[in-house]
């Protein structure tokens, strides 16, 4: 297989540094923007041009690769191979000023994740895995935080006691909400509160790929979201398996090319928790 023969990371990781400086071109200039249709959010010119410069950029490393990207759609190859795009995950953040975005690129063959790497341009952070090899940030091997101790810190009790109860209750779980305002933005809400009530802290950054990496980092300790892109999902999954991770849909299923809902976990029990809470109250198909 092609993506067993070739050093993925090092021949993707210029052009994601140069989609980074590309990007950070446009970051804090005032951008025009488009609305999509079905109320999936807004399109900027720093979207396109990433995407453009990603696609004739990887061309080349598999000939014959199809491309599936957020902002062109889908387009045709001759081979099992995908590439799937992100050009800027966060696209809200990035035009407010916000500073939690990335990009996002997943290699897929046969609709399965083979490759994965996610990119922070701020803060130049590449977070990348190949299948069977591992997942890394830059230089440093990445694992999954499974102390049960918010990411890297111990907190303690008033008492001065390492806090004793369940995994959940010591950890950070980010949200991801879709922009329409649907039955999945309202079951996301409606659950949060119910994992709010047992977990340390919930987030909410609005860049669900980050979300997904920083998981494989240790620094959240699981990810939920429901009615978004493959493109949001497909590298980091890549990432945080090959991290020691877990993810599933809400019913427990593999995550694959149209899902609809995702639940990622650094350890078993923190995903198991997540998942008995949502399995609780099924979302509606």
């Amino acid at each position: 297989m092609i993506h067993e023969q070739k050093d993925l990371a090092a021949l993707v990781s210029p052009i994601m540094h140069e989609a980074g400086k590309l990007l950070l071109s446009y970051y804090h200039q005032r951008l025009n923007w488009k609305e999509k249709e079905g109320d999936n959010g807004f399109v900027t010119e720093a979207d396109i041009a990433s995407e453009n410069f990603l696609i004739q950029s990887l061309t080349s490393i598999i000939p014959g690769a199809s491309f599936f990207a957020e902002e062109s759609g889908k387009s045709e190859g001759q081979s099992d191979y995908c590439w799937v795009i992100d050009p800027l995950d966060g696209t809200t953040n990035f035009a407010h000023g916000l500073p939690y975005f990335c990009i996002s690129i997943a290699l897929t063959h046969k609709n399965v994740p083979v490759f994965g790497v996610i990119y922070q341009p701020l803060l130049n952070e590449l977070f990348y895995a190949q299948k069977g090899k591992g997942a890394w940030l830059n230089e440093a091997q990445l694992s999954v935080n499974l102390s049960g101790a918010c990411g890297r810190t111990q907190i303690k009790t008033e008492s001065s006691e390492f806090l004793t109860e369940s995994f959940l209750k010591k950890s950070i779980i980010a949200i991801g909400l879709p922009y329409a305002k649907n039955e999945e933005y309202a079951y996301i809400l409606e659950n949060t509160w119910t994992i709010a009530r047992e977990a340390y802290a919930i987030r909410h950054f609005g860049a669900v790929a980050l979300d997904i990496a920083y998981v494989a980092a240790g620094r959240l300790d699981g990810v939920i979201f429901s009615n978004l892109g493959w493109w949001d999902a497909a590298a980091g999954m890549v990432i945080l398996s090959e991290a020691g991770g877990t993810i599933t849909d809400f019913q427990g299923n593999q995550v694959g090319l149209g899902y609809r809902s995702f639940i990622g976990a650094g350890s078993g029990e923190a995903h198991q928790r997540l998942l008995n809470t949502l399995k609780t109250t099924p979302l509606n198909t």
